[in-house]
């Protein structure tokens, strides 16, 4: 299937001082790629059951894509396709460059110039949102992906399910963020497999001596980035990452003890009001 060409035909029109965006954009532009939602359903799943080992696959327990699927991935960008039955991927500025193009299904695509105002760390900051882009993007429509606050976008997508296709790169060192309707920042970091080990050390250490966990919670929070700590908060409310739900409890009231008087931690409680 041509899905699974893209990959190897993107790494033949690379060059060293190539831009992956714009060749991405220039492919999927060339290409007039053309599927019905029963083929892509098909494909997904013959291409996850014939193949013995799959590529790498970037995105294996978050929710961006329901669901995701890495078609190719040579360690310096990827092939993703992206089952979306969620309305609603929030605001955010990527760490990675590329292009998307809508297969199938319909999409409100917003985008925002991100404005900073009060910086309380490096990674947590204040901003004011200016809608600069409102367009509804249909099946064949294709926008490039750039790098960092000055492409800041949402898409809201208005079927179930929409698909996507995304050609991106990988491993790339700049920042990704979380913008909240209300004006706070945050830096999206995803947490480390050691990170969730000192977690479930911590769960280990809370269900047999509460005395000893504070001192174990209280020095766990201080290696902990504020942005890392927030990211976490969010993700252990809705999986619990196999910690027992007194621990998680435990953990979210530690959390409020560090920040609850800080104003951006104020700020962010009331995104969610």
């Amino acid at each position: 299937m041509k899905l699974l060409e893209i990959g190897p035909e993107i790494e033949s029109l690379l060059k060293s001082d190539s831009h992956l965006s714009k060749v991405a954009f220039d492919y999927l532009k060339a290409s007039k790629l053309s599927f019905t939602l029963k083929e892509l359903e098909d494909f997904m799943m013959s291409w996850s059951l014939e193949n013995t080992t799959l590529p790498e696959q970037v995105n294996v327990y978050n929710g961006f894509g329901q669901p995701p699927l890495t078609l190719f991935n040579n360690g310096h960008f990827v092939v993703d396709l992206y089952f979306w039955q969620t309305l609603d991927t929030s605001l955010h500025s990527h760490s990675f460059s590329g292009a998307f193009q809508v297969l199938h299904g319909r999409s409100l695509h917003e985008v925002y110039k991100v404005i900073k105002k009060e910086e309380f760390y490096p990674d947590i900051f204040t901003s004011e949102l200016k809608l600069e882009v409102k367009e509804m993007l249909n099946i064949g429509d294709i926008r490039e992906i750039k790098r960092g606050l000055d492409f800041s976008h949402r898409v809201l997508h208005e079927i179930n399910p929409t698909v996507t296709l995304c050609i991106r790169t990988i491993n790339d060192k700049s920042p990704q963020w979380h913008h909240f309707d209300n004006g706070l920042s945050i830096q999206k970091i995803g947490p480390e497999a050691s990170d969730i080990k000192r977690l479930s050390i911590l769960d280990y250490i809370y269900t047999q001596d509460h005395s000893r966990a504070e001192n174990y919670v209280a020095t766990l929070l201080n290696t902990f980035s504020p942005s890392l700590t927030m990211n976490l908060f969010e993700q252990l409310s809705y999986d619990q990452m196999g910690l027992s739900e007194e621990t998680v409890e435990y953990f979210f009231s530690k959390v409020v003890d560090k920040y609850g008087d800080k104003r951006w931690y104020q700020v962010y409680m009331e995104s969610f009001n």
